[in-house]
């Protein structure tokens, strides 16, 4: 069993609170993350760790859920990235649940 941290910068992380994406399907990976931010209490936060800065997810947070979630890289480099995700309030009247918000096809144009 590996024992050693992913990336040095998140030797410090929990492991609950990393969420490794890495070998996720991309049409499965955003419903995934998605899930995970919703049960999110305010204040609370996890970190994603993905192959490629997952700006286009964050778009879609901004997009569905303006200002419920701060976005913090801790890592962004060719190959991996790791971003904080904190809720910092309550999901707007009438947004979609986050599932259903989830694009089915999802990743941009990276490959994975």
């Amino acid at each position: 069993m590996n024992t050693e941290p992913i990336h040095p910068a998140l030797a410090q992380v929990p492991a609950a609170e990393l969420f490794d994406a890495r070998d996720i399907s991309c049409r499965v990976k955003h419903p995934l993350i998605l899930e995970r931010a919703n049960v999110l209490a305010v204040g609370s936060s996890f970190v994603l760790v993905n192959g490629h800065a997952p700006e286009p997810l964050r778009y879609q947070f901004n997009a569905m859920f303006p200002g419920c979630f701060e976005w913090q890289y801790l890592i962004d480099e060719d190959n991996l990235a790791a971003v904080r995700i904190t809720r910092r309030a309550p999901n707007p009247a009438g947004a979609p649940a986050m599932a259903e918000a989830a694009s089915p096809g999802g990743c941009g144009n990276h490959h994975h």
